[in-house]
């Protein structure tokens, strides 16, 4: 394929879904360097949208990272012109499942750390995880789990861990997660596990969630990995409990296996941090008798089997993840297929293919994850899929949609889905994960109600004419699990008849003691009979639950009761409304002494007239639905309503933003401006508390603190500002701040006209450093060489500067993987460092050849650049040897050369 049909072929498929999408006039402005956030408003799932398309028309299988670190049109030519094969696809990973049977699990157990000692001596070699990510895999044994998590457990007493300390676990779906989470356990810590970094766009909202969150916690260590490690950093700032942050392989070297701690059933085993989708983030403490019991609970429901598998993409910070999945299959013995959420998303087929693989047969999964897979998978792609061992498919997080459970069966019942699987569950955090479930192969139960009756008096009636606009339809979600008890009441406490709507309240094994260090929450929820209130609004039928909606998200408006989920629904239908990004709310009006209904919509359609077009659009569709029209439609840009980390819109938050003027500009702060914020704050916060710790310890210098914290403040703002150019500024101002803090208060600059090839010689560890501080041009480093012996801040400030999707292909007759060529093209100089140790003889530098190639493909000019010590101080300085370029002749061989014999004769400065 030629670049110009590459080209031809992106842009055309991004302004065809552009114009789907309802942006006739973003489609218009598409070009190769249009930002996909930025300037198109496309999002994550937009850009699988354009993975998926490009795959379909072109005939070749993209690698899936594109979808994740393609930023522009360009970039996807780029990601295209590398897959020079057709289409490929690796085969997937063979899962084999044990040969034996499951023993039956450990009734006796009191704790988790019991329940891996005895898998383990049961059955050590027994395969427990299959571990996919993305065409690749790894098994991991009892065995493995166990020796594994020993080593972190003694590699955090070994740091200090005291008992009952609690340690946060910031991981995607890996190894090292289950071995830290287990760790933490075995070393008779409390885990908290959060989830790691997700969009940019919201990172600032994430920074001040976490912190909250790990200050709730108290935390004394935090356990991540290198890609999250500045944020982390970042975080550090604000938490005086957290005494350091580490991986799990630096824990596991870090100890020695020995005698580990006893686990009591009644102390904390973890603390689940609810969603926040209604307030501020609570901390559920969770004992093992909790979660052992809601584990035993749903094995009970889902009439769990030796045989059985089970296969999830749910990820591990969130309770069905968690507990409802992997601690489960772990209690019972059972083989687990995971993938990660990243991986369900990008390619949603994956999932079924796991369990088809697999052989699964018990899966739990939200509703939109089933939604999803109606709306992008591709019936091709599932060409030899098997769904017939597929069980119990539980639905559950979030409201069960019954047109959601019909379509998803039509859809897949050619491929073996049987739709008395689905097994619609009702859970919590505050009863661990499951509270409710339906009769075993029963399929689901729909129960259509009078809305009239429902949102004016609370009675759940009837409809007396089924399918028509004016019903309600709930999801049974069944009864409560053994040893459980669910009531529903009214604002008096007293118990409600059944068909009445009132306030959900349970207790039982399950039930959490309370939130963590917040006895207020917990005197609110939980009285002196046992009985704690979900929040949730429900009603019941023959002992059958029917959960209809949250408290705090319930509307009303003239004495009726609304539904928020019923406007968001009716106001998707409206075209140009992005689906699932809708939030309805009400917001007090004094005037009438009632709620306004207000629905804040979210869009790329940017045309004003088309905008007011689509509110009153809205107004008719929910008034035509409901009802009741909305008071007012405000209309957003894309990512602007806030969601949870499991996907649920936030509608208090997004009351918040309404009523406090935040909506009205129809944009939040881009993700740069975000992160300025957040980086300076961090690093003013880190800097006080390090410089504080250096009162009591000479270990490090204040200036090399200082020049850490400002190298990961300004690498942070640099990795999301808007423009290269601006995100060069950062990194090149930090630079000069860590060379100026180690000494080199007068480093030089480089300067000059026209593209070139800069050739450094090498001093000192900081080389990368200085060069960057002096440049005073566009550049980018061609590659990592002289990275090395960077501190790891050091090496993050200047990472956005390596040439990124820069490499030749090979298809313009060039060797392919020449880093920085598309850079010299665009017009951006390209600084090689020089290949050998620092403080070696000038006559021995030694620079890798792809540095002059690139030179002499483009007739860049080839700059030597000299860095020597200053004065014998410590310090260093950068210089220029010949600004305007060498001249010379002969080739490669000439130009190698040329700047061997300028570095050979160069001296420094007379100033020095």
């Amino acid at each position: 394929m030629s670049p110009s049909q590459a080209v031809d072929a992106v842009l055309g498929t991004v302004r065809t879904l552009l114009e789907e999408l309802g942006s006739p006039d973003a489609a218009t402005r598409v070009s190769l360097g249009s930002s996909l956030d930025r300037d198109l408003g496309l999002g994550s799932l937009e850009r699988v949208e354009i993975l998926v398309r490009l795959e379909s028309v072109l005939g070749i299988r993209l690698p899936d990272e594109a979808a994740h670190t393609s930023h522009n049109p360009g970039d996807w030519v780029n990601a295209i012109l590398e897959c020079r094969s057709g289409p490929k696809k690796a085969p997937r990973w063979p899962i084999r499942q044990p040969t034996r049977e499951s023993i039956p699990g450990p009734v006796g157990a009191t704790s988790f750390a019991e329940v891996l000692q005895t898998r383990t001596e049961q059955d050590p070699d027994r395969v427990h995880i299959h571990l996919l990510d993305q065409d690749t895999g790894q098994d991991i044994r009892h065995a493995d789990l166990l020796e594994r998590s020993s080593q972190v457990a003694s590699g955090l007493v070994a740091s200090g861990l005291k008992p009952g300390d609690t340690v946060a676990i910031m991981l995607p779906t890996c190894i090292d997660f289950f071995s830290s989470f287990l760790g933490v356990m075995l070393a008779g810590g409390t885990a908290v596990p959060v989830y790691p970094p997700a969009r940019p766009s919201q990172l600032e909202e994430y920074v001040r969630r976490q912190v909250l969150i790990l200050r709730n916690a108290e935390v004394r260590f935090l356990i991540s990995f290198d890609r999250v490690r500045a944020v982390a950093n970042v975080l550090q700032g604000g938490l005086p409990s957290l005494r350091e942050i580490l991986s799990a392989n630096e824990l596991a070297a870090r100890g020695n296996p020995g005698q580990l701690a006893s686990v009591s059933p009644a102390e904390p085993f973890f603390i689940q941090y609810t969603s926040g989708s209604t307030g501020d983030p609570k901390g559920v403490m969770l004992t093992h008798s909790n979660v052992l019991a809601n584990i035993r609970g749903i094995g009970f429901a889902v009439e769990v089997r030796p045989a059985d598998a089970v296969v999830s993409w749910l990820p591990l910070y969130h309770d069905m993840g968690l507990i409802g999945s992997w601690l489960f299959s772990l209690y019972h013995g059972l083989p687990i297929t995971i993938l990660s959420p990243l991986d369900f998303l990008l390619r949603p087929e994956r999932w079924l293919w796991a369990l088809s693989d697999s052989r699964g047969t018990l899966c739990p999964a939200p509703n939109f994850a089933f939604e999803l897979c109606v709306r992008k998978i591709r019936s091709e792609s599932l060409n030899g899929v098997d769904l017939s061992p597929w069980r119990v498919a539980i639905n559950a997080g979030e409201p069960v949609l019954a047109t959601t459970l019909k379509r998803f069966a039509e859809r897949f019942g050619p491929w073996g889905f049987d739709p008395r699987s689905y097994m619609p569950f009702y859970g919590l955090a505050e009863s661990s994960v499951a509270l409710t479930y339906p009769p075993f192969w029963r399929g689901p139960v729909v129960d259509q109600v009078d809305r009239d009756a429902f949102e004016s008096e609370g009675r759940a009636v009837p409809s007396q004419n089924p399918g028509a606009r004016d019903s309600l339809r709930f999801v049974a979600n069944g009864l409560p699990l053994p040893d459980h008890e669910i009531r529903v009441v009214g604002e008096d406490g007293v118990d409600l008849p059944d068909r009445s709507r009132g306030r959900i309240l349970f207790r039982g094994p399950s039930r959490t003691d309370g939130y963590f260090r917040n006895p207020g929450a917990t005197a609110d929820v939980l009285d002196a009979d046992g009985w704690l209130d979900s929040g949730d609004l429900g009603y019941l039928v023959d002992g059958e639950l029917y959960v209809t909606g949250r408290v705090k998200d319930c509307i009303i408006k003239g004495g009726h009761n609304i539904i928020p989920q019923d406007v968001e629904m009716a106001a998707w239908e409206v075209e140009g409304v992005r689906k699932g990004c809708v939030a309805a709310f009400g917001s007090p009006d004094p005037v009438s002494g009632t709620e306004r209904l207000v629905v804040v919509v979210e869009t790329r359609v940017t045309n004003p007239a088309h905008r007011k077009q689509m509110r009153s659009l809205v107004v008719e569709t929910v008034a035509a639905n409901i009802g009741t029209p909305p008071d007012e439609v405000v209309t957003v840009h894309p990512g602007f309503v806030p969601k949870t980390s499991s996907g649920k819109i936030q509608r208090s938050e997004t009351r918040r933003l309404y009523e406090t003027g935040a909506t009205a500009s129809q944009r939040g702060s881009s993700a740069w401006v975000q992160i300025a914020r957040v980086g300076a704050h961090g690093a003013f916060r880190a800097s006080l508390q390090r410089l504080q710790i250096l009162a009591a310890s000479s270990t490090e210098s204040a200036a090399v603190i200082l020049g850490g914290s400002i190298a990961v403040g300004l690498g942070l703002v640099a990795r999301l500002a808007p423009t290269p150019g601006l995100a060069r500024l950062f990194v090149c101002a930090g630079a000069r701040a860590v060379a100026w803090l180690a000494g080199s208060r007068d480093s030089g600059q480089l300067g000059g006209e026209g593209v070139r090839v800069v050739l450094a010689s090498r001093a000192s560890v900081l080389d990368p450093v200085l060069v960057a501080g002096a440049c005073r041009f566009p550049f980018v480093f061609a590659d990592r060489t002289g990275f090395e012996g960077l501190g790891t801040a050091q090496a993050f400030l200047l990472e956005p500067l390596v040439a990124a999707n820069g490499r030749s292909n090979g298809m313009d007759g060039l060797r392919p993987g020449l880093p920085g060529l598309a850079a010299l093209r665009d017009g951006v100089s390209v600084v090689c460092l020089a290949d050998n140790t620092p403080g070696e003889p000038a006559e021995r530098t030694r620079f890798r050849a792809e540095g002059f190639e690139i030179a002499d493909a483009t007739g860049a000019s080839v700059v030597p650049v000299l860095i020597y010590p200053r004065n014998g101080n410590g310090a260093y300085r950068v210089r220029s040897l010949n600004a305007d370029g060498l001249s010379v002749a002969g080739g490669l061989a000439g130009m190698r050369k040329a700047v061997r014999k300028a570095l050979h004769h160069a001296k420094p400065a007379r100033t020095d």
